[in-house]
């Protein structure tokens, strides 16, 4: 029972704020009015819920109060929850991306023998910066001792 009501206070959240980085504050009447009506709990089973979303780490909770929260819904929460479209709110439909073309797609890439020089000139330069490291280190025990 607790298990339902908890998934279901998930989607009432990701509903309500989203998943993103900022802090939300939300008050508990909100989140119950998202809730179903046969479903409804009360505050006391609404902040146990939400204390086992925060030890699943799917919310993270700045302060609450027994009437209000702070908190941030993660991107796990959107994973292991994620909410049913509601009949009255319909979403557009997205238009789907054309595929790029093969020409669009070899732009993109660099030639091999461009990767092969970067890749050289990486691991001589990682050569180099060490060899001058090692140079200094030497001169600073030799005249520092």
């Amino acid at each position: 029972m607790q298990e339902d009501i908890t998934g279901k206070v998930a989607k009432a959240l990701i509903e309500l704020t989203g998943t993103g980085d900022v802090y939300k504050v939300v008050e508990a009447d909100e989140i119950l009015e998202r809730l179903p009506e046969g479903d409804r709990p009360d505050k006391q089973t609404l902040g146990t819920a939400i204390r086992d979303l925060r030890g699943l780490g799917c919310i993270e909770v700045k302060y609450f109060t027994p009437d209000e929260y702070c908190l941030l819904v993660t991107r796990r929460a959107a994973e292991l929850f994620r909410p049913e479209p509601r009949e009255e709110d319909p979403l557009p439909e997205k238009e789907a991306a054309p595929a790029p073309s093969k020409s669009e797609r070899e732009e993109k890439t660099p030639p091999p023998r461009l990767l092969q020089k970067v890749l050289l000139a990486a691991f001589f330069g990682g050569m180099l910066g060490g060899a001058i490291v090692a140079a200094i280190a030497i001169l600073l025990q030799k005249f520092a001792l």
